[in-house]
């Protein structure tokens, strides 16, 4: 006959076996139970989706195949699987959140609240770390992807922001920045700094952007860069401001919204920010409606020839 703490040792030792197996066997917990697997391999992980990456970069974008004009929206798509990925597991999480908020209101003591706030606290924190894996694995992916089409990498829509530190800086749209200028408590889409715009059109010379923007960023060194998002002079200064780690504020024209006045309204939003200043390469008469818009705001236009 065992006595109490031979018994005791034994139903360790079961369950100590039995997480053993799972973890050897790939056994998954039931839906509600406790998840005690690590959240991933991450050393391992990363190098297959790096290695990935550029397998897909090398072989579609092999020079004289017609799929090589394909290879940066490809590789834009190969990115945004873990994004996707991240957002799925945000609205999972946003999901959960009431009830976590209920739970914590109904604790009396008794064993059986304790438990379900537990299991609940328990998946919404597997949920984050989920997420912020995911996160990594896209930020170390944004970082090649920089690297191999020039472009940094961002969303179709909303912003990018990152807290693997992978990436040396932000991306974020304008209409979630002014949302957060009104809420300071969502600090992750309100870098602090002084706010300095540029403007141009999709002709230039990238090292006569990086310049100025060398100048302006000696002058104000909390710098965080405004601009459209668009080509030629709008992509010189988002890859300065990459290489940098300058925060970027992009003003996109909403075509669906605002039409053929999207462009218009973009630069009243643009100018709303109050930018400490605006740099102007030529452009188009966009361009010019902007510089018009600034002088009359009175913010400081420097322009640029060229």
């Amino acid at each position: 006959m065992f006595n109490d703490t031979q018994h005791g040792l034994e139903a360790n030792a079961n369950t100590a076996t039995i997480c053993a197996l799972a973890q050897l066997h790939g056994a998954a917990p039931e839906p509600g139970e406790y998840d005690p697997r690590d959240i991933w391999d991450s050393g391992s992980v990363l190098y297959s989706a790096s290695k990935a990456f550029m397998l897909l970069s090398e072989e579609v974008g092999a020079t004289g195949y017609q799929l090589a004009d394909e290879a940066d929206s490809l590789l834009w798509g190969f990115v945004n699987l873990f994004d996707s990925q991240m957002r799925r597991i945000d609205r999972s999480i946003d999901r959960y959140m009431p009830q976590l908020q209920d739970l914590q209101k109904e604790q009396d003591g008794s064993e059986i609240k304790s438990h379900e706030l537990d299991s609940v606290t328990h998946r919404v924190q597997n949920l984050q770390s989920r997420h912020d894996a995911f996160e990594v694995i896209r930020d170390t992916l944004s970082k090649l992807y920089l690297e191999q089409t020039g472009s940094m990498w961002r969303p179709r829509n909303g912003s990018h922001t990152s807290q693997s530190g992978v990436l040396t800086s932000s991306v974020i749209d304008a209409r979630d920045f002014v949302r957060a200028r009104k809420d300071r408590e969502t600090q992750s889409h309100l870098p602090e700094g002084t706010l300095v715009a540029i403007t141009g059109g999709k002709e230039g010379v990238p090292d006569e952007v990086f310049r100025c923007l060398d100048k302006a960023h000696a002058k104000y060194p909390d710098m965080v860069l405004v601009h459209g998002g668009s080509p030629g002079i709008e992509h010189f200064a988002a890859r300065w401001a990459e290489s940098h780690s300058v925060h970027q504020v992009v003003c996109k024209p909403d075509w669906t919204a605002h039409g053929r006045a999207a462009p218009f309204r973009r630069n009243d939003q643009l100018l709303d920010l109050m930018p400490k200043g605006l740099i102007a390469f030529s452009g188009s008469g966009i361009t010019e409606n902007l510089v018009d818009k600034a002088k009359k705001a009175g913010i400081p236009v420097l322009r640029v020839a060229g």
